[in-house]
């Protein structure tokens, strides 16, 4: 269950990502056919090679894959689909974000 339900587009979503999701949040998102979801490890915004970064390292805890990934949603944000975001802190609210 979820606090609130917004609409974002793909560069509305990667401003959430990078300044809302904190490491030990919650994460579930769906992306370029692919869905990952899990705890929050570490956020990165470096810049590689003066290109700006939002990697996200999550500990997925599926029952077909218990690993951990890091994605660049710098790199994949036009295939972002919708997202949870259940925040460590429980005084802050869950969003469920869909991409239009």
């Amino acid at each position: 269950m979820v606090d609130k339900e917004v609409t974002m587009t793909s560069d509305e979503v990667l401003e959430y990502l990078k300044n809302e999701i904190e490491e030990f949040d919650r994460l579930e998102i769906a992306y370029n056919r692919v869905s990952a979801e899990g705890e929050v490890l570490g956020v990165d915004l470096s810049e590689y090679n003066r290109v700006p970064g939002c990697r996200i390292m999550i500990a997925m805890d599926g029952e077909v894959i218990s690993d951990t990934v890091e994605v660049n949603f710098e790199e994949y944000k036009e295939d972002i689909i919708e997202l949870h975001h259940y925040p460590k802190d429980e005084s802050r609210q869950s969003i469920y974000i869909e991409v239009i």
